[in-house]
This record gives structure tokens, C-alpha cells and sequence, in this order.
């Protein structure tokens, strides 16, 4: 969360962006990111935009350089967050958006806009198989992976029987690549 508001705050210095959106789990709207910003960048102006959809839009559309919405609140305001000039988006915990079939990741994949910049945040982008890395991969670099989930089923897992897949060998290479680029931590 530091390296992210770190690095939003220096590309906002440099005049590169204006405004973050960060969507994030609710039960780390203010424990985690309001608390982070306030410790990391106490200088940029974030609000929390929760509570009924006139405070949400209140929020979206005040002067906040940050604004932290959880993922289900996206869907109420979305209109008002296609037009609110957010630059960054900041998905943190973003296995939530491994499904392309959800309402939830038809509505973000709406309001990004191609000159958007996303950043995702997961420490687990195949969680419980390789397939799991198509919906973020779509979102991050959607020339990256192929048009239909099917096709990139095949690519990474293998079917075995009639409700049985199996991995292929080479099914983290595949993923690595169609989610780059990337920067990955490890411990």
C-alpha cells in the first residue's frame, strides 16, 4: 500500500496525474488506505466515498486527490466516476475482478477509459488455477490474452475428464505473461 501511494504521489508531483481512485475491500477502506494515505501522503486531500449515492457523488466529484470506494459501491456512482477525471485507478485485493461474467467487472471495465492507468494488487492472481488470471489480465492487458476465457482455458489447463481440468506444465509461464507488466514483491 506505501509503495502504491508512494509511487501515485510522485507521478502526481510530476504533474502526470490528477486524481486516484482506489477500490478496495469495504473492511479496508478506513483501516487500511484512509490510514495509510494519512501516514504515507498526509498532504493530498482523500475522502471516503461511502454512505448513500448523493454522499458518494459528493465525494467523487469534491476536490479529493484520492478517493477510496469499496468494489460494490463502483456499480451505484459509475457514471459519476467515468466523468470524474480519475487518472490512476488502484484495485488493491483484485481477485475480485478475476471473473469477466460479473457485474462487478463489466462495470469497472466500462469506466476505464485507455488512457487510464491501472494498477492491480494481489498476492494471489491464480489463486485456485491458472484460469483465475483471465479477468485481470482483460483488465490490465487486454491484448495480452485472448478474446474468449475458453481459448485461454486451453492454453493453461488441459482437460482430463468430463468435469476434470489439469494444469499444463508451462501454465505459470502463461500467466506471467499475459499479466505484465508487472512488479512482483516477494518475501
Amino acid at each position: 500500500t506505501g509503495s502504491v501511494i508512494w509511487a501515485a504521489d510522485y507521478l502526481m508531483k510530476l504533474g502526470r496525474i490528477q486524481r486516484v481512485l482506489v477500490l478496495c475491500p469495504f473492511s479496508l477502506l478506513d483501516s487500511a488506505w484512509s490510514a495509510d494515505l494519512f501516514q504515507f501522503a498526509m498532504h493530498r486531500h482523500v475522502d471516503i466515498a461511502y454512505g448513500s449515492k448523493e454522499k458518494r457523488i459528493r465525494i467523487i466529484n469534491s476536490e479529493a486527490e484520492f478517493v477510496i470506494i469499496n468494489y460494490d459501491g463502483v456499480e451505484i456512482v459509475q457514471d459519476e466516476i467515468a466523468n470524474g477525471g480519475f487518472d490512476l485507478v488502484v484495485i488493491d485485493e483484485a481477485n475480485a475482478y478475476k471473473n469477466v461474467q460479473t457485474t462487478r467487472w463489466k462495470t469497472l471495465n466500462r469506466i476505464l477509459k485507455p488512457d487510464t492507468w491501472l494498477w492491480m494488487m494481489t498476492g494471489t492472481p491464480a489463486a485456485q488455477s491458472p484460469v483465475d488470471a483471465y479477468g485481470l489480465a482483460k483488465l490490465v492487458n487486454p491484448l495480452g490474452v485472448p478474446k474468449f476465457y475458453s481459448t485461454f482455458r486451453d492454453m493453461v489447463m488441459y482437460k482430463v475428464s468430463q468435469f476434470r481440468w489439469v494444469n499444463r506444465p508451462d501454465a505459470d509461464k502463461v500467466v506471467f505473461e499475459a499479466l505484465q507488466p508487472a512488479i512482483r514483491y516477494t518475501k
